[in-house]
């Protein structure tokens, strides 16, 4: 027999103190709820009175009558007045429930578990799976996922009372209710789906939606019901008829030509449509979760994988060709890199691949290469600047030598060309320092000073972390108190240093330390597309014909 759970608890005559009792309400449907008389022992000011037993045989008049919109307003009065109540929060929420404002009594309710003791709190949880119960039924016309969230919610709420009061026999009741109509429902939409599965004019994409949802289903039900033959029957048998779609799918895209791609926004780029092939190999790949041990799906994602790795050194290898007629640096750097990560994804798919190895590793010599070219010419030109691009040279130029050494750690040049340029580096952060912390021959002005020892401050900073000493320590101690004062009386005269964004002036007309070439950043590769995620339950693979 269809029927919506009940929401009634059990008076307890140890539920609060001696003058407190619980009053049935009729609600609409025929349903019952209680509410709760306030603690006669609760805090008050003396501008109102607690809510007492006669208002709330007021209030239950009020419910039972019709009238659970009048109730609700005078609760809502009491509230604005003492909004903490855990016992004012309860009864709101269930003049809301009763009213029809189900959203509104879950609020209540959420309140008052938080707020009140632990018999308040189990009540609220009991009436929240109520409430989650209703909100979930009125949805199942327009949203049946929403429904079945719902529910999931209610049962969760009736765990929670129960955990309180574990022969608590109404939730007991509501739960073992609310379990069976979500069972009913979840195979239900599992049989939908996968009767839609079935029918001839499904297309692959839609055939493995539907097989998902019917799969998702049956898991969901098989959870809530672990005796259930019926969900663990669909379980497994959609468990295998997915499997299936998505090896097949997954190997029509997987077995498809690569085919170039012309980029109108970066036409010097090579570029392969793989994004079929990398859904392809997700398929396999899920497929392979739901059937670990067939052979032939085995093998198809290995030759999915291969076929994968063998595009990827592909177009690395193209990303090289283009790197030996690029002349700029960091362009250079930035295209290398780009193919160093093709390398890698490569390899992620097929792990010990030897092309994939190779171009790596010709790759990093290449990236080295660059580097020390780099970090040799700004090394020889670093004498013919000022001495603030001097200390920008040398810093770059120390860098790149880092960097080459990473990737080529076995070359015995790059260790005493690093040390010779970290030791003129040194050099040339003292003399800028000191240079920076020496008033100047005309009149600063106060944002002047500050940027000034700002530089000064940076200096230092970059001089200790290459070579502490108590003379650079004492120096930046120094440079930071005249800072901090400088900066008060900014703040006295209500200046902003560097105020809109805008870089301090440094004397002479410089602005510190400034990149002396131009272009792609160093570090920022080019813009490329590089297909999406691969092989996870929600990924593009098992969500096909999906808008993203």
């Amino acid at each position: 027999m269809n029927r919506t759970p009940m929401n009634t608890i059990a008076a307890s005559p140890r539920l609060h103190r001696p003058m407190a009792r619980t009053l049935a309400v009729a609600l609409a449907l025929g349903l019952a709820t209680r509410l709760v008389v306030a603690d006669d022992a609760a805090p008050t000011d003396g501008s109102h009175p607690p809510v007492g037993p006669a208002d709330i045989a007021s209030l239950q008049s009020m419910v039972s009558g019709g009238k659970a919109a009048e109730a609700l307003a005078r609760l809502e009065v009491a509230l604005a007045k003492d909004p903490d109540n855990a016992r004012l929060l309860y009864n709101h929420g269930v003049a809301a429930y009763a009213a029809g404002k189900l959203e509104d009594s879950l609020v209540s309710f959420d309140r008052a578990e938080a707020a009140g003791n632990r018999r308040v709190a189990a009540l609220a949880r009991f009436q929240k799976g109520n409430a989650e119960f209703r909100i979930g039924d009125a949805a199942r016309a327009s949203n049946l996922d929403e429904t079945i969230a719902r529910w999931k919610q209610s049962l969760d709420n009736f765990k929670d009372a129960l955990k309180d009061n574990p022969g608590e026999p109404r939730a007991q009741e509501n739960y073992r209710f609310v379990r069976q109509r979500l069972l009913g429902l979840l195979l239900a939409d599992a049989q939908r789906h996968q009767e839609k599965a079935r029918q001839p004019a499904q297309s692959p994409a839609q055939r493995i939606e539907n097989l998902r949802n019917a799969f998702d289903k049956f898991t969901d039900a098989r959870q809530i019901d672990p005796e259930s033959k019926e969900a663990a029957q669909g379980e497994q048998q959609t468990r295998e008829q997915l499997a299936r779609e998505l090896a097949k799918e997954g190997k029509r895209l997987a077995d498809q030509p690569l085919m170039q791609r012309f980029n109108p926004r970066e036409p010097a780029l090579p570029d392969f449509e793989v994004k079929p092939l990398e859904e392809g190999v997700g398929m396999l790949e899920d497929a392979d979760r739901l059937q670990p041990k067939d052979p032939q799906i085995q093998k198809d994602l290995q030759d999915a994988r291969q076929k994968l790795a063998d595009a990827d050194v592909q177009k690395a290898r193209r990303y090289m060709e283009i790197e030996e007629r690029t002349p700029w640096t960091r362009e250079k750097l930035a295209i290398l890199r780009m193919g160093r990560e093709l390398t890698e994804k490569a390899l992620d798919q097929v792990p010990g691949h030897k092309p994939a190895e190779e171009a790596r590793d010709e790759i990093n010599r290449r990236l080295a290469q660059v580097h020390e070219e780099e970090a040799d010419a700004l090394a020889q030109q670093a004498p013919m600047f000022n001495q603030e691009q001097q200390a920008m040279a040398l810093s770059q130029a120390l860098d790149h030598y880092q960097q080459a050494n990473e990737l080529q750690p076995n070359q015995p040049q790059l260790q005493p060309k690093m040390q010779k340029t970290q030791d003129q580096l040194v050099q040339a952060l003292e003399k800028l320092a000191d240079k920076l912390m020496k008033q100047p021959g005309f009149q600063e002005s106060l944002e002047q000073q500050i940027a000034r020892l700002e530089g000064a401050d940076q200096a230092l900073n970059e001089l200790m972390g290459l070579q502490p000493s108590p003379d650079a320590q004492q120096k930046s101690e120094q440079v930071g108190e005249q800072l901090d004062g400088l900066r008060q009386a900014a703040a006295k005269q209500g200046q902003k240093p560097g105020q809109e964004g805008q870089p301090m002036p440094m004397p002479g007309g410089q602005q510190g330390f400034m990149p002396m070439n131009t272009g792609i950043p160093m570090d920022q590769r080019p813009r490329i597309n590089t297909p999406g995620s691969k092989g996870e339950w929600n990924s593009r693979a098992m969500n096909a014909g999906k808008d993203y």
